[in-house]
């Protein structure tokens, strides 16, 4: 008999779609012979706390069904186990599953949960906590912590544009020392974005290069610019036509340490992490993931 896949799933995902995606997975999971529960979430923190319970229980692949909010959580409670992380997007960016070409509609994604590969990626982690795509400091996380708080409309690249366009009119840049690899930058930063895989913001390419299984860590640190600056910078993200652009510095690391004259917060996967001082390391091989097979 086939072991049981639990499908943890945020309900209000996708604007209310969570439900009905996690059942159209285990549908599928169910066509091709295997077996499924559903666990769903009924508040913040409770995807992580379920997943920690089914990897103490012995639960051998744990599909999570959400955006890249709910995936974070799920990490962070398998990470450096055995247990396989299965993937059914239905949120309003989903970046990691895109890096991992998830597909977003729930009977593809259902069968690669069953039939798909596994393969080992990196994760990054800050300040001990793990994170699958990209962690943001300065105008991004700004921006970042806008989408979270749902203070602007719609999902996904939108979401992001339209806050980036509210942000414009208050933000003032932040002072940052970044230590890594490639040496030090110290300057009034617009942005840092450190990514493990190359997109946020329902796609948005900030660190276009970034692989999350080459042990390393891509860094894009963008000078303060003006706001005129900012607005012709930013529809270039779209596709990575930024790398190049003057006041932008691209480097690969395994580690980072970043220093700002007072605290400010970091996100990562969409979600609020830490505030500086931060330690940033790529953890190599510490998830295992369902893929699709090639």
């Amino acid at each position: 008999m086939a072991e049981k896949i639990l499908i943890i799933a945020n309900p209000i995902s996708g604007g209310g779609r969570g439900r009905s995606s996690a059942r159209r997975a285990a549908e599928q999971i169910l066509a091709k012979g295997g077996q499924a529960d559903i666990a769903f979430t009924n508040e913040q923190g409770e995807a992580a706390e379920l997943a920690l319970k089914a990897r103490n229980d012995g639960v051998h692949r744990i599909a999570a069904c959400g955006g890249d909010g709910t995936i974070h959580e799920v990490i962070g409670a398998i990470a450096g186990s055995n247990v396989e992380l299965g993937l059914v997007p239905c949120g309003r960016g989903n970046d990691f599953a895109r890096a991992l070409g998830i597909p977003s509609d729930p009977e593809s994604a259902g069968a690669i949960l069953t039939g798909g590969a596994v393969k080992r990626i990196d994760l990054g982690q800050v300040n001990g906590r793990y994170f699958g795509t990209v962690l943001t400091m300065g105008f991004d996380s700004e921006v970042a912590r806008l989408v979270y708080e749902k203070a602007v409309p719609f999902k996904g690249t939108a979401a992001y544009v339209i806050g980036v366009l509210k942000m414009l009119a208050s933000y003032s840049g932040i002072s940052a020392r970044l230590e890594g690899d490639f040496g030090v930058l110290e300057q009034p930063v617009l942005l840092a974005a450190t990514g493990n895989t190359s997109s946020y913001g329902g796609g948005m390419r900030i660190v276009p290069d970034a692989s999350p299984d080459d042990g390393l860590l891509e860094v894009c640190h963008v000078e303060m610019m003006s706001t005129f600056g900012v607005l012709k910078l930013l529809p270039t993200v779209f596709w990575g036509g930024h790398v190049g652009k003057p006041g932008v510095t691209m480097a690969r690391t395994t580690s980072l340490k970043v220093d700002t004259a007072e605290p400010v917060w970091m996100f990562a996967d969409g979600e609020p992490v830490c505030q500086t001082p931060a330690h940033v390391k790529v953890v190599e091989s510490a998830l295992s993931v369902v893929v699709p097979i090639k």
